[in-house]
């Protein structure tokens, strides 16, 4: 009886061990390396972030300035609006600027011209009273017979007065008035407008 009673308690002391070895947690032999994805964000010390690119458009405006043409119809000369592109914000001074750098190879091979000096700089180019700008140059640009001469204005008061808010525009070499001549050839000191060259006017 004694007997059976001590293999009894031997049994369950067997089945216990063997359910505490089964809950248990295994054993290492040592350390082991976790990989980063197997540990949570949050004890890894990381953030999440979103990062935006902004890419530059190189966002401009349009500005229109005058060349010459000859018209076949008439045998004279006509003004002809090109567009160009300017830095923001468009002003009389980066208009006429650009009217001054020419026309391009290709549009000369389509008949536009030019009748500025191209050694002449433009200073500057401002509205200094309402409605008026002034082209101030380092030098004369307008050259050559007295319908060259028109031209060449007729070209700087185009382009001008097609800036809004300009209607007329005075003239200046290093910032004195200069007298220039108006559509009938007559000269002038006083602010010229679209009206001032009747026979150049775009079609």
């Amino acid at each position: 009886m004694r007997f059976r009673r001590s293999l009894g308690l031997v049994v369950v002391a067997a089945g216990l061990l063997l359910a505490a070895a089964a809950c248990s947690a295994p054993m290492d032999s040592g350390p082991r390396t976790l990989r980063a994805a197997a540990i949570p964000a949050d004890l890894r010390g990381e953030t999440t972030t979103t990062s935006t690119t902004v890419l530059s458009t190189g966002d401009s405006e349009e500005v229109t300035v005058y060349f010459i043409r000859l018209d076949p119809s008439t045998g004279q000369d006509r003004l002809v609006p090109v567009k160009r592109r300017v830095s923001p914000p468009a002003s009389v001074e980066k208009a006429v600027q650009k009217l001054f750098a020419g026309p391009t190879t290709q549009e000369r091979l389509n008949g536009l011209g030019t009748a500025i000096s191209p050694d002449t700089t433009v200073l500057s180019a401002t509205i200094e009273a309402p409605h008026i700008a002034t082209v101030n140059v380092s030098k004369n640009f307008a050259f050559g017979p007295p319908t060259e001469q028109i031209n060449a204005f007729a070209q700087v008061v185009f382009t001008a007065a097609d800036v809004a808010g300009v209607t007329g525009v005075l003239f200046a070499v290093n910032r004195h008035p200069l007298e220039v001549p108006s559509g009938d050839g007559s000269a002038t000191s006083a602010p010229l407008g679209r009206g001032s060259y009747p026979q150049v006017t775009p079609r």
